[in-house]
């Protein structure tokens, strides 16, 4: 069973790590990156990572150059991986490319890479309304789709939904690959495995 669910998104005037609790009763907000145990060397890079975002707060939170930008978006999946890396089986945790998730699926545009899904599909939100696309069309590369693929065979193999640790390590890993490859063009998003924070909430009859 999840103790705990941890989005990483970047926010300005953050003084420390930028892991924030999700589908928690009793835990809100942000959450405290040395007393949820991550190391001092993540501590130090998800605070470096956040830095980027905070000082671009006094320019309308426009980043330097499209190159820093798709960058930022992709290294947030390298730090959530991590992080769940750290925290373990009883840890779930969500990215969205560095932003917010609590808008979705009303967000412009984002594909949401699902464990269900078959073959290299993921699935594509635009204006609330979702459609499975392959991975090439949603402009990711064919070693993308391979990892995509190895992924949900490994979650399928762990005998359950969402998979382990391990598994959602490798999920993340392969949504920062399809990230990396499409850049700009969507926000890619990982909820654990899940198509959505609903279909998370329903499989653990939280809704």
């Amino acid at each position: 069973m999840v103790s705990q669910v941890i989005l990483v998104m970047a926010e300005y005037s953050v003084e420390d790590s930028p892991p924030w609790f999700r589908l928690s009763n009793d835990k809100i907000g942000l959450a405290d990156a040395g007393e949820l145990g991550l190391s001092a060397g993540l501590r130090r890079d998800l605070e470096v990572w956040n830095d980027v975002f905070d000082a671009i707060a006094g320019s309308g939170f426009r980043f330097p150059s499209a190159e820093i930008h798709d960058h930022h978006r992709a290294e947030a999946f390298d730090l959530a991986a991590r992080v769940q890396d750290e925290l373990g089986d009883e840890t779930h945790v969500w990215c969205g490319a560095g932003e917010g998730v609590d808008l979705f699926p009303n967000l412009s545009d984002s594909l949401v890479v699902a464990a269900d899904s078959r073959g290299t599909s993921v699935e594509q939100y635009t204006g609330g309304r979702a459609r499975s696309i392959t991975t090439a069309s949603a402009g990711g590369r064919e070693r993308t789709a391979r990892a995509i693929i190895r992924w949900r065979a490994l979650t399928e193999r762990a005998g359950s939904p969402f998979g382990d640790a391990q598994t959602r390590f490798d999920g993340l890993r392969a949504a920062e690959a399809l990230q990396r490859d499409i850049g700009a063009l969507s926000q890619v998003t990982f909820f654990g495995g899940a198509r959505s924070p609903g279909d998370y909430l329903h499989h653990y009859g939280l809704e």
